[in-house]
């Protein structure tokens, strides 16, 4: 039967630290998202305990891919004038447990080596002149540190069996020691004995579909962690208890979606009849389904409103603007080190001194008997390095992201839209403050346009900025676009990543030269904004016309970007269709 009685919040902690040390390599490891501190600590510690490892080694997030996989041994090769293999560090692991620090900040190489390690138990080594295989059959304990909206990556989790989530969890929740060593090793020999029936097999399955998990290996690692779990409590026999432990620590933390639970069908009503009640048989309730059951067992266990953050996580990971940092790009020698590779340091970039003595370690007894065999080379040398040996560090920097407002502030934009445009444009600016982005302001109006705020991550300067905007007059929309043009062309030269987002109605009246003239307003504006649309960033036109006319379109064709038509639109709504388009 299960529980009834609610464990307290450590229960599952204890749990988890008995299952990894007895099926840890079967099930992977765990995702562990909980905060540095004295409760993470201490579950470690618990870890440690019992699986009966002296310590737990640590993987950092910035370990280079050459001591994490091995290489060559640089020193001994150097000795011996020949290739000299190094045991890398997850070959140093091998059947034993290690930490992945920050797991939400592993490079996208360093989770691609986990995963070939966690799927064959092998890291294949062909590099330095060197190829061979190591066994690397780890069990990784993935820390999570991130925030709600930075998440280890989704490859490496779906590999990782059990998931824990320790966030709410304080020193006052840690409760007492639940299992001991002994317990482990006693549980061991009658692992392989335990059965599980078809029905609970079946209601797994069924779960795990009703959570929106579409991968298998958290329904497989939640029946391995069912037949564990009845070992540990010395039954031969996988009961509801162990199904729904194993719901709540392998499906339920990976879930999609809220699972619908079937509703009993309206009894049918029927005319009271006197009957005599010794006559009738009693009517037997129908139990509720298996997954039902064991769904119900284990949400009561579960903290309250956690449902709720399951349910919006998806829905948080689609909204959140990714590509808003920057985009990538490599440097010569700023950013963070990502790989090295052979190339002319004559052009620029930074030696990696490792790299080519690994490279030119192979070469030291052939380059020494030819120099012995050909005198006039020069004075001979211990150490020979020559052009071909020579690498460079490879560095990745993140662009800074500019984010140009430019804001119709003439008479034609109405002073209610005006208002709305403000009001848009300061919820953006809130945005890209969370983001961390740079904004920058130009208004127009009258005959000319202005840079009122420079790039600037100052929210208070671009609100008050943005609040002293004036309205009214004629339409340089020409002017605009030009000074739009210089600002795109000035933060190109710096390496930043750039989009602005015009608000106007498109009803240009002013030309280059200052004359006021629909006409010739409105073919300067076009020869401005197809210029601009050969620049290198993103264009975005909102058009604040109460009526939208074919002028605001015709400026977006000629500018290549995006139109979005807001009739009647208030600033909520303008923030939300720019933040889409943007994204």
């Amino acid at each position: 039967m299960v529980a009834t009685e609610t464990e307290s919040p450590w229960a599952d902690a204890e749990w988890t630290a008995a299952l990894l040390s007895l099926i840890g390599p079967e099930l992977g490891g765990v995702h562990l998202r909980a905060p540095p501190g004295p409760v993470r600590d201490y579950w470690l510690d618990r870890v440690r305990q019992l699986s009966g490892q002296t310590y737990l080694r640590k993987i950092p997030a910035n370990i280079p891919e050459g001591r994490l996989l091995g290489g060559i041994d640089l020193g001994a090769t150097l000795q011996h004038g020949k290739p000299i293999a190094e045991t890398g560090m997850l070959g140093e692991c091998n059947e034993k447990l290690v930490i992945a620090a920050m797991a939400e900040r592993l490079p996208r190489n360093t989770v691609h080596h986990l995963c070939t390690a966690l799927d064959d138990g092998v890291i294949a080594i062909a590099r330095d002149g060197i190829e061979a295989k190591t066994a690397a059959r780890v069990t990784l304990i993935a820390t999570d540190e991130g925030t709600e909206e930075e998440f280890a990556h989704a490859a490496l989790t779906d590999r990782l069996g059990l998931a824990l989530d320790m966030t709410t969890l304080g020193i006052h929740d840690v409760d007492d020691e639940w299992f001991k060593r002994r317990d482990v090793e006693r549980a061991q020999p009658g692992l392989d004995s335990v059965s599980i029936n078809d029905e609970h097999l079946t209601a797994l399955a069924s779960l795990s579909l009703s959570l929106g998990i579409d991968s298998p290996r958290s329904t497989l690692a939640a029946v391995k962690v069912a037949r564990a779990s009845a070992a540990l409590r010395q039954h031969h026999a996988v009961e509801e208890e162990d199904v729904a432990r194993a719901f709540r620590l392998c499906l339920l933390p990976r879930a999609r979606q809220l699972p619908e639970m079937i509703e009993p069908p309206p009894e049918p009503e029927s005319e009271p009849e006197q009957t005599d009640e010794a006559d009738t048989p009693p009517v037997a309730e129908q139990p509720p389904p298996e997954e039902e059951r064991l769904l119900e067992a284990a949400l009561a266990q579960l903290p309250e409103g956690l449902l709720e953050q399951l349910q919006t996580r998806a829905a948080r990971l689609r909204q959140s603007s990714t590509g808003s940092a920057g985009a990538q790009h490599r440097h010569l020698t700023r950013g963070r080190p990502t790989g090295v590779f052979r190339g002319d340091y004559r052009r620029g970039g930074r030696v990696n001194i490792l790299a080519t003595l690994r490279t030119a370690a192979p070469w030291q007894l052939l380059r020494r008997r030819e120099q012995s065999e050909n005198p006039n080379q020069g004075v001979p040398r211990r150490l020979q390095i020559r052009r071909d040996d020579i690498h460079l560090t490879r560095f990745q920097q993140r662009r800074e992201t500019l984010t140009l407002f430019v804001v119709d502030a003439s008479g034609s934009a109405a002073l209610q839209r005006l208002a709305e445009a403000k009001g848009a444009v300061e919820l953006l600016l809130a945005d890209c403050y969370v983001r961390r982005d740079q904004v920058a302001l130009i208004a127009f109006r009258d005959e000319a346009a202005e840079l009122l705020l420079p790039p600037t991550r100052s929210l208070v300067r671009a609100k008050k900025t943005l609040a002293a905007l004036p309205g009214g007059g004629a339409t340089p929309m020409a002017a605009a676009l030009d000074l739009t043009r210089e600002m795109v062309e000035r933060v190109s030269k710096q390496g930043t990543t750039m989009q602005y987002v015009i608000l106007t109605d498109g009803a240009a009246n002013v030309a280059r030269d200052g004359t006021r003239n629909r006409e010739a307003g409105t073919q300067d504006a076009l020869a401005a904004a197809r210029t601009l649309a050969a620049s290198p960033a993103n264009a975005l036109i909102i058009d604040t016309a109460q009526r939208p006319q074919p002028r605001a379109q015709e400026l977006a064709n000629a500018l290549q970007g995006a139109y979005i038509a807001l009739p009647k639109a208030d600033a909520q709504t303008l923030n939300r269709a720019i933040r889409a388009a943007s994204t």
